[in-house]
């Protein structure tokens, strides 16, 4: 039976762990959503209403997104992660005071 050298194992652990990286890339590119997209997810989760203000900060490979929405007497401040996951969601009524 033949022995991998040093230099043979090194290069195939090289290989696993590009070919991980490369799989956890693709993962995101595929996964993550655009600002248009975020937007529709906000509106959908208020019922409507007009987004007063958005905040993109970009988080590595992926966009986070906070809009505050003023629905008729109501006003939301949702975040969603760059994946279209809800991540804080706060509703009030009144006028929203923004910071």
């Amino acid at each position: 039976m033949k022995t991998l050298s040093k230099k043979s194992i090194i290069a195939i652990s090289v290989g696993v762990v590009v070919g991980i990286a490369l799989l956890i890339l693709i993962g995101i590119m595929i996964f993550r959503i655009d600002s248009e997209q975020a937007k529709a997810i906000a509106i959908g989760k208020t019922g409507g209403g007009q987004i007063i203000s958005e905040q993109i900060e970009n988080e590595g490979l992926w966009n986070e997104y906070s809009y505050v929405i003023n629905n008729g007497a109501n006003w939301y401040e949702i975040d969603i992660n760059g994946f279209g996951t809800i991540t804080e969601f706060e509703s009030g009524t009144g006028q929203h005071i923004l910071y």
